[in-house]
């Protein structure tokens, strides 16, 4: 079996990362060809969020290694692209500060918890989509979507602080010497959440191809 660094679910993580320079570069420039390319380019980094994970799976190459670099990455690319935004796109200093303040927390809090201690703390559902919001959000300042903006605005505040409550209980857990608690995902649960997320998606998607379709006609 390759090292864990040379597996593919844990190359496509790393991906992530190393698409930060090039969505760095087009957003700089500012015009549409190279704003398209950023979305694309998000769209990318999306897809390999829940690529890295399926691959593990199917291949048996479920790792410590891959399980700590997929939920890094996420974090490093969205950091990298808060940062990025604030600069070219007027991104708000507050909601960035939530974003990246809330990922060093769970990041540092994890380093200093589990310091020594022979396990790991996946990321969580809530986590995933989390990142899933933030991805849009990030999306919609980068190509100026309005609606979006609003929208995912609203879905990321209460994700984030869900989340964070969530990572403060396993931490808490570990810190007590408990083993982190196993998520069991209820259908019920899992009927509310797949329904939002779809009405939700669904919604922005509309919106978005209206917004491009008025766009279309004035130029």
């Amino acid at each position: 079996m390759p090292s864990p660094w040379f597996q593919i679910p844990n190359l496509i993580s790393l991906s992530r990362i190393v698409l930060i320079p090039f969505v760095g570069y087009f957003l700089a420039q500012g015009d549409d060809r190279s704003t398209l390319v950023c979305a694309v380019l998000l769209i990318v980094a999306g897809v390999t969020d829940g690529l890295d994970g399926y691959l593990a799976r199917r291949l048996n190459q479920v790792s410590r290694l891959g399980i700590a670099l997929d939920p890094v990455a996420d974090k490093i690319f969205a950091g990298a692209l808060v940062v990025l935004l604030i600069l070219y796109r007027d991104f708000p200093l507050w909601l960035a500060a939530a974003i990246v303040g809330r990922d060093l927390l769970i990041l540092v809090a994890g380093l200093v918890l589990l310091r020594g201690k022979e396990m790991v703390v996946p990321s969580n559902i809530t986590g995933k989509y989390t990142f899933f919001v933030i991805a849009l959000l990030l999306g919609s300042y980068t190509i100026n979507f309005q609606f979006g903006i609003w929208l995912t605005t609203l879905f990321t505040v209460v994700l984030l602080i869900l989340s964070t409550a969530i990572y403060v209980r396993v931490f808490n857990r570990v810190r007590v010497g408990k083993a982190a608690p196993v998520f069991r995902d209820k259908p019920v649960y899992k009927f509310m959440r797949i329904g939002a997320l779809v009405a939700g998606s669904a919604v922005f998607v509309y919106k978005l191809l209206l917004d491009l379709f008025w766009l279309r006609w004035l130029f």
